[in-house]
């Protein structure tokens, strides 16, 4: 029991000779067991701590032209875990009434999970805002995209 979670439900990937290697399809794995097994009223917390970095956006959802970026154990053979996969993998598909925290102890961590809120820990920001910066017509696309999905599997 570590910090009301039990044993069975930690699931640690570290690049230690221990534990599962951090690779990409390990990390990805480890995202989308979570949230498949989760259900209302679960509690989610998850740490990355290693690389983050910047890549050049490659479906024209960001300001800036850049995708934040995972940069996993194995990332030269197998690429890089972007933001866009991220949102997919850890956002899009929880259930309703799960709490996610996701602590991203990484460079190019701020808008890694393509939410479209900004908090900064600096002392000055006392809530989350809309990031002034966030593609809303990119955003309402990915989020109408899992309606229509979500319709389609009630009512097909």
């Amino acid at each position: 029991d570590v910090h009301g979670f039990e044993e069975d439900n930690i699931v640690v990937l570290m690049d230690d000779g221990d534990n599962t290697e951090p690779t990409r399809e390990n990390i990805i794995e480890a995202y989308r067991t979570v949230v498949a097994q989760s259900e209302e009223g679960d509690a989610i917390f998850l740490h990355y701590s290693g690389h983050g970095t910047k890549l050049r956006d490659d479906d024209s959802d960001e300001a800036d032209g850049y995708d934040e970026a995972l940069v996993p154990r194995d990332f030269q053979e197998n690429g890089m875990i972007r933001d866009d996969d991220l949102y997919e993998i850890l956002v899009k598909d929880l259930a309703d009434g799960v709490h996610l925290v996701s602590l991203m102890d990484c460079c190019h961590s701020g808008t890694i999970m393509d939410l479209p809120y900004i908090f900064k820990g600096d002392g000055e920001m006392g809530e989350m805002i809309l990031d002034p910066d966030m593609n809303l017509d990119a955003f309402i696309e990915q989020i109408t995209g899992k309606l229509i999905e979500f319709l389609q599997s009630r009512f097909s």
